[in-house]
């Protein structure tokens, strides 16, 4: 069974242009080859990124917790020195509340 992720980064503050740039090319590099930021084969999969003035996000199924790992250490040791890196598992809300709220409803 898999687990959703939400991998947020934040950028720290003003570095050169020259790093940024360093740090997205090999970001950019990575996803081509892989379709994640982590560089991981197998057991992770990278749904979407979204892009915020500040960072952002990218949402992650994970099957593996060994995948995850091999994720986390990857974008530690190559994007942490620009961005703070934090893992959240997620919980799908609509589903978990969905027969609660129906209860609710149907008394009405």
């Amino acid at each position: 069974m898999s687990q959703l992720y939400i991998n947020r980064f934040e950028y720290r503050g003003a570095g050169s242009k020259a790093e940024f740039d360093a740090a997205w090319a090999i970001a950019n590099e990575t996803m081509a080859k892989t379709g994640n930021w982590g560089g991981v084969e197998k057991g992770l999969k990278h749904l979407h990124a979204y892009g915020t003035s500040w960072g952002g996000y990218a949402l992650l199924e994970v099957e593996d917790p060994a995948a995850l790992a091999e994720y986390q250490l990857f974008t530690v040791n190559n994007y942490a020195h620009m961005v703070t890196i934090t893992f959240e598992p997620l919980v799908d809300l609509d589903v978990a509340l969905a027969p609660m709220l129906a209860e609710i409803r149907a008394k009405g």
